[in-house]
């Protein structure tokens, strides 16, 4: 099963009907005014939700059912600006009416990172699963002047979905859902945008310490040193990544030993963990594969300042441009996002990424697939999940759907089995 581009999609709209109406490229603005972009992407479509809105109430019943779901619990609106209440959410349909292939498979995605994506706490120095983030902290986003400290105020769950591996020359490697915004010397482009070569932003130093005291970071990191050696670790104990800027610099510096010039030889999952710190100091790094293990190395300016007592940070700036080295599927995964209000974007795994416009302000879009032969339009759900009310805007961009043509048809599709959503017009309630 292969991933469709930009040319499929036109052709299949052209000749088949797939999508009507069809906007054969991106949409920004409009008489010039800004909007939220809709239309053809490298890897997708953005689709748009129509003016026809139910805003979901309480007040007639206290229990939401599935199998039996009251239309009573709806308040139909008809407008160009949705508002949903706090905590509460809202169905529509989509602009397009869709015609599914028989042998393709549309999945409609937000953008997200897999919860074990490392994220740094920019006030205590902690690096997180962002799985188990939370909204009390910041962390490091780029503005201006560099990296700096962002308030993060929520964090979103979006389910499972299939993801992508981007991995850099460099050794940076980042999973995450094909629309995921990386920062390229042109500005934001997707995953599925990028190609082998490609530069993105990855941190050159991030100088964020916390401020609990290690009793002999010395000590420590020659205990670590001596349990990469046996093979016996598979990660630096967390309490270092929220010590001092000074106890890092100890700690490190007895990791490294004499060994700088070879590099350290151990689990990839170490490597990345000593290879953040370092970024903390402005070294910079590079790790190579080595069959099951990898080998991290100091890049040649790394080694001068460690060698003449200092760290890079002074000399360096925040960011670097590093280069794409592969994109590979790689299956299905729980995915995440955080909202950073004013930056919106944020540092995971050592590269900068960005929030979907929607996902960053705490508004999720539900992930529908379209099966193979199925027709209609789609029917949407945006769920605010923050404390304020949101706003959705009607004949705008709202989610990206992505197309994955099989190597043949399916035996049954979504026609044959008469499916109770076939054909669907308007904003569709659940059925049984």
């Amino acid at each position: 099963m292969s991933i469709k581009s930009d040319k499929w999609i036109r052709r299949m709209a052209r000749d088949h009907g797939m999508i009507e109406p069809f906007e054969p490229g991106q949409v920004k603005s409009r008489a010039g005014e800004r909007l939220v972009s809709f239309g053809t992407s490298s890897y997708g479509y953005d689709i748009r939700c129509s003016n026809e809105f139910k805003i979901f109430t309480n007040i007639n019943s206290a229990i939401v059912d599935p199998k039996n779901f009251d239309a009573n619990s709806f308040v139909d609106f008809r407008g160009d600006v949705c508002i949903i209440p706090p905590n509460s959410f809202a169905l529509a349909r989509t602009v397009e009416y869709f015609r599914i292939p028989r042998n393709v498979l549309t999945i409609c995605l937000g953008k997200c990172v897999t919860g074990d994506t490392r994220v740094l706490d920019a006030d205590t120095g902690d690096y997180l699963p962002i799985a188990n983030w939370t909204s009390a902290r910041r962390t490091a986003a780029l503005g201006p002047g560099g990296l700096r400290k962002a308030r993060v105020s929520a964090l979103a769950a979006h389910g499972t979905k299939p993801v992508w591996r981007l991995t850099t020359e460099s050794g940076l490697a980042l999973t995450a859902t094909a629309n995921h915004p990386l920062l390229t010397p042109k500005g934001w482009a997707a995953l599925s945008d990028l190609a082998v070569g490609d530069r993105i932003a990855a941190a050159a130093s991030a100088p964020f310490f916390g401020a609990e005291p290690l009793s002999a970071p010395g000590r420590l990191g020659r205990w670590v040193r001596d349990q990469m050696d046996g093979g016996g670790i598979d990660g630096i104990p967390r309490a270092v990544f929220r010590a001092p800027r000074a106890d890092i610099a100890a700690f490190l510096e007895a990791v490294w030993g004499g060994r700088a010039a070879e590099g350290l030889c151990a689990a990839r999952s170490v490597l990345d963990d000593i290879r953040h710190l370092a970024t903390r100091l402005g070294y910079a790094c590079r790790m190579v594969e080595e069959g099951r293990a990898a080998r991290l190395l100091l890049r040649g300016e790394a080694l001068e300042h460690r060698g003449n007592g200092t760290d890079g940070i002074s000399a360096r700036a925040s960011t670097e441009w590093d280069r794409v080295s592969a994109i590979r599927a790689a299956g299905e995964a729980p995915v995440y996002d955080i909202e950073v209000p004013g930056p919106h974007n944020f540092l995971a795994n050592g590269l900068i990424v960005h929030n979907s416009t929607y996902a960053r302000c705490g508004i999720i879009v539900n992930v529908t697939p379209f099966e193979p032969e199925w027709e209609g339009h789609v029917t949407l759900e945006f769920s605010n999940t923050s404390p304020l009310p949101a706003k959705i805007y009607a004949n705008e961009g709202v989610a990206q759907v992505i197309f994955f043509e099989a190597d043949e048809p399916c035996e049954t599709s979504y026609k044959d089995r008469g499916g109770k959503y076939q054909g669907q017009k308007g904003v569709t309630l659940p059925k049984t």
